[in-house]
């Protein structure tokens, strides 16, 4: 996980590392790879995922699956915390999510997360006093029309290794 959170942060500013972190995603995410889920930006505050409009993402009516606009949504919320949460010394995992949908996709879908410098100094602070926190990130789901698909708010639990009780 640590090679992982090194590529995270080498993507930000690299093109090949980039293509580098969605070949490697897709490998140890088997989930991932025939859905075409891809990371396309990564900046200090925020990160940007894609799912595209295709066959294996479709519903019963030819829209992107319920699950697909999830999926990306926390997949882009993730990325931030592990952009800014080494797994070094941190377990970051999901614990809740809840979708708010608004349009059908019938494009493909771009996720945006944001954790802005005041989010992350509070919940460093909470990790500094109790060493576990928990964070709700909002992820906003358009389409290639830039239209609002969907609303995913992801929260997620932040621990110092030391308090973890299951190990992996």
């Amino acid at each position: 996980m640590e090679k992982m959170f090194q590529l995270i942060q080498k993507a930000r500013q690299s093109k090949k590392h980039l293509w580098l972190l969605n070949r490697i995603m897709n490998h140890n995410v088997r989930f991932n790879k025939p859905h075409g889920f891809q990371v396309v930006k990564i900046t200090d505050e925020h990160v940007q995922t894609f799912a595209p409009y295709h066959k294996k993402n479709f519903n019963h009516v030819r829209g992107i699956h319920a699950c697909a606009i999830a999926t990306v949504g926390e997949l882009a919320a993730g990325l931030i915390l592990m952009y800014h949460f080494s797994p070094k010394d941190y377990r970051v995992i999901m614990s809740n999510i809840h979708i708010d949908y608004h349009y059908q996709a019938k494009k493909n879908i771009i996720a945006t997360a944001t954790l802005s410098t005041v989010e992350k100094e509070n919940i460093v602070q909470v990790l500094k006093q109790e060493n576990k926190t928990t964070h709700t990130l909002t992820s906003e789901i358009k389409d290639d029309a830039h239209a609002l698909v969907a609303i995913v708010k992801s929260t997620w639990q932040i621990k110092d290794w030391s308090e973890v009780r299951t190990r992996l």
